[in-house]
């Protein structure tokens, strides 16, 4: 279906009644304030922010002259006097002026002499800001600038991106938006909606703008909505009010069911007054009340007995004398979503910019424009030489070159590196194409002496605070990546290391440790599968990192996922897999055909988009037949080029490439012919074929899959919400990755938007919830929520890993019973019946005796709730462990 013509109208601020009446059928609590947290403002604490009087510019024009362009330019450019690429576009052809995009006044001129203070070079570096600038360069300056509302935060007159800035933004007027970056969802209409109008709308539905995947998957599992059919989702109005947003066409059952499509997307209920889904006793009514720690004004008979009263078989403590959806009687998970880095800001935000991989902008330029994030060229390609902090490498002598923050060039670019896309997809419930790189999240323990510091930390609240904001998860207060410096140099220590490999980039404050090949017992393979030695100096170097073959050969995301799998075609989607265009045999062809270079996915148009008409960046071709044989350039350097591996050829006996080990899996007989061991020309069905099951299935090297996820609430934090109106309220809880695996590998089938294709699974959605209350009491510890099912939280998806490879794929005895009968264990792995690879205790083990159930502690309360005189324990708690 083609959405030019289709696109609905911008978004618009979500109908209070309306949803109000939503979420009273679904048992929410509507309050006073408002449900959805449009004007919500008890509780918040938002800073007072002066009124100021601001003028939009006029949207940037189609077409102008050159001269026309000049006037909008030329104030400009009397203090800024050189940039990059003056429209940001390479393109000669298109013709605009600064203020055309950014707003401003360019009649503003400044003609100071060159003196020290007063100087380009002198004024715009970050020293000479706190000194103060010469006053008619600063005269001149805020005259020509559009200024925020919030001038402090906002660092202001720089330009460079804040840290945490998330819904800051939304206090912030579309004019002082537009002036520091035009390509905002909230402004891009104006700015660049010239000329790519359908694109902006496309991108304002996508799920790299929405999170849809997200909020819809967090929901469902942890019991708080009943559906799968998601409706909830992020946008945002040019004046910073939540948005419902609407498919250009109604959504009908067909088009869910075969196509993934949602009909509309509102904003995220407040977690004030949103009712726990989960079953736990400390949600029933009755039990000892404790009146000190919510107001109970308006309550009636609140000083009466029966309130009082600690009813036999009820809990010990409650949460609140009120209902559900008040004081702490809440959905955890919600304040999670709402208030706790996790897997955002997505594209209605700015990058958090603060650490290697949280380098970026907003909305187009999110993308389009370059950030340093990581050193290592297969990451960042041609952008890896100028570092990972967040630095300029910009000839306007304005912009201060040792301060992070600042896009590479005052450019766009097709040419988008992998590290770029980094910034986002760095976390589970957001795809994790780390494990594209070959890394997965560190677990703690691998090299723990250079992580941990040789004297246990006692953190003051305030450190705790700064230390969280930046990094979410609980043990690195303790841990030596608190610090930033240190944070920054991690990979430098891999040449001492022993047990990992850290990589260069550290989004959200993380370290992630490489993956390599091994059997299963662990020890480290060569590329010919021999044993490489554990005391061997060079490990790492002769053991396979099991990055992806596409890795490898110098591909970057943008070499697959081409423009409609970045944008978006428009339609609301709430699963990562029903919005992706391409398919691996739209390159690679099948067993018996040919690549056709259609877009086959489940996001690809009727007939799908043709691949034969990619362009480079200089106009080359994408792809190219030559000799019978598939090229393909790559995006960010058109001198590169690979030949694609095409599997029909791979089957021909006759042709060079023939391999006859995937011959005969692709080849394989289905049913009784299979059993018999049939294979090749003449057999009636494939057992493997491409419309049954994924080429990764087999193809790829690893999998991640995560279990018990650790989100204990302190009643006492007071933070900031991350979205909406923002602002401060009480209760905060950390997010704490315990299980992180690589070594799991388990199957399903996919649902009718994938064409119920057999594919790899993992364990997608598993937290584990505690709550201590205002009196520091523990009022529950480590208890699974109840999903929507009403069964386990525990959720499995389908999951496409991004780790292909050619030799360290899957074989026969990954799926099938051995000959040997030896993979027993394997078998019940795959299908999902357990193997014991991950068993929870928690903080303590209950044991039964003839009278009574007793609780012993096994961890400590303190993440990263090390089992106690365990290897973990030894280092991150520093503790002495005396051995006999």
């Amino acid at each position: 279906m083609n959405l030019n013509n289709a696109i609905a109208p911008p978004t618009k601020p979500a109908s209070n009644d309306r949803w109000k009446g939503w979420l009273l059928a679904l048992g929410f609590a509507v309050a006073a304030v408002s449900t959805l947290g449009i004007d919500q403002v008890a509780h918040a604490a938002s800073e007072k922010l002066p009124e100021k009087s601001y003028t939009m510019a006029p949207h940037a024009p189609e077409r102008q002259t050159a001269r026309e362009a000049f006037a909008k330019t030329e104030g400009c450019m009397s203090c800024h006097t050189q940039t990059d690429e003056h429209t940001m576009h390479a393109n000669p052809g298109v013709v605009l002026g600064c203020t055309d995009c950014h707003g401003g006044d360019a009649t503003v001129k400044w003609d100071g002499k060159e003196q020290k203070q007063g100087t380009l070079a002198y004024d715009h570096t970050r020293a000479a800001r706190e000194k103060g600038f010469a006053p008619e360069y600063r005269a001149a300056l805020d005259k020509a600038h559009i200024a925020p509302r919030n001038e402090k935060f906002w660092n202001y007159p720089s330009s460079a991106n804040p840290k945490r800035s998330y819904a800051k933004l939304n206090k912030e007027h579309p004019a002082y938006i537009r002036f520091v970056n035009p390509g905002d969802l909230r402004v891009a209409r104006e700015a660049c909606g010239a000329c790519h109008l359908p694109v902006i709308q496309a991108q304002e539905r996508s799920l790299m703008s929405t999170s849809a995947m997200l909020w819809g998957g967090a929901s469902y599992n942890n019991g708080i909505l009943p559906y799968k059919r998601y409706i909830l989702g992020e946008a945002y109005t040019q004046d910073g009010k939540p948005g419902l947003l609407k498919n250009p066409v109604e959504a009908n059952n067909e088009l869910f069911v075969h196509k993934g499509i949602l009909n509309e997307l509102a904003p995220l209920p407040a977690w004030e007054t949103t009712p726990p889904g989960d079953i736990f006793r400390v949600f029933e009514r009755g039990g000892k009340v404790i009146n000190s720690i919510f107001p109970e004004v308006g309550l009636p008979n609140v000083l009466g007995q029966i309130q009082r009263l600690d009813e036999p078989g009820r809990p010990d403590i409650k949460q609140s004398n009120r209902g559900p959806g008040t004081g702490q009687r809440i959905a955890v998970p919600l304040i999670n979503v709402t208030k706790t880095r996790l897997n955002d800001p997505h594209l209605w935000f700015l990058g958090t910019n603060e650490q290697p991989g949280d380098y970026r902008s907003s909305g187009c330029t999110g993308c389009h424009t370059i950030y340093t994030n990581d050193r290592d060229p297969k990451h960042a390609g041609p952008y890896a030489k100028f570092g990972h902090d967040g630095t300029t490498q910009t000839i306007d002598p304005t912009i201060a070159k040792n301060e992070s923050g600042h896009p590479v060039k005052h450019e766009f670019t097709r040419a988008i590196p992998s590290s770029q896309c980094m910034v986002c997809h760095m976390h589970q419930p957001n795809v994790f194409v780390n494990s594209y790189y070959g890394y997965i999240m560190w677990d703690y323990e691998s090299d723990a002496p250079h992580m941990w510091p040789e004297k246990q930390r006692y953190p003051t609240d305030s450190e705790m605070r700064e230390i969280l904001d930046r990094n979410p998860e609980e043990a690195a207060v303790r841990g030596k990546w608190s610090d930033p410096e240190f944070l920054k140099n991690v990979s430098t220590l891999n040449s001492k290391l022993k047990d990992t490999q850290f990589a260069d980039y550290h989004g959200h404050g993380w370290n992630f440790r490489a993956v390599f090949k091994r059997n299963r017992k662990g020890a480290l393979l060569d590329a010919q599968g021999n044993v490489v030695a554990d005391d061997d100096p060079k490990k790492f170097d002769k053991a396979v990192h099991l990055s992806s073959i596409h890795l490898d050969v110098g591909m970057h995301c943008v070499d697959c996922h081409f423009a409609q799998d970045m944008h978006g075609n428009g339609h609301i989607y709430g699963e990562v897999a029903a919005a992706v265009e391409v398919d691996c045999a739209d390159c690679h062809g099948t067993a018996t055909k040919y690549p056709t270079l259609r877009t086959s996915g489940p996001a690809a148009p009727p007939g799908g988009s043709d691949l034969t008409q990619l362009r480079t960046q200089d106009g080359r071709k994408r792809f190219e037949w030559r000799d019978g044989k598939l090229y393909q350039r790559a995006a960010l350097d058109p001198n590169k080029e690979w030949e694609m591996s095409l599997v029909k050829d791979n089957m021909n006996p006759a042709h060079p490439e023939y391999n006859a080990k995937a011959a005969r899996a692709k080849l394989m007989g289905a049913g009784a012919e299979g059993q018999d061991g049939k294979w090749g020309p003449g057999v009636k069905e494939l057992a493997h074929d491409n419309d049954k099951m994924t080429c990764f299935t087999c193809h790829l090297s690893w999998t991640t899959s995560c279990a018990g996820c650790h989100l204990p609430i302190q009643a006492n934090w007071k933070t900031e919400r991350l979205h909406y109106e923002g602002g401060e309220t009480r209760n905060y809880a950390t997010y704490n990755p315990q299980v992180a695996r690589d070594d799991m590998f388990q199957l399903g089938v996919h649902g009718p938007v994938k064409g119920n294709r057999i594919a790899p699974i993992r364990s997608s959605s598993a937290l584990i919830l505690s709550s201590m209350n205002a009196n520091r009491e523990r009022i529950y510890i480590q208890q699974p929520p109840i999903a929507a099912s009403g069964f386990s939280s525990q959720a499995f998806a389908p999951h496409y890993p991004h780790t292909e490879r050619k030799e360290e794929t899957k074989t026969c005895s990954d799926c099938h019973l051995s000959r040997e009968d030896d993979n027993n264990a394997i078998m019940a792995q795959l299908l999902l019946q357990g193997t014991n690879f991950v068993n929870f205790i928690g903080f303590n083990a209950w044991l039964g005796g003839t009278e009574h159930i007793a609780a012993v502690t096994v961890t400590e309360w303190d993440e990263p709730q090390a089992v106690l005189g365990s290897y973990l324990h030894k280092y991150a708690t520093r503790t002495i462990i005396k051995t006999t």
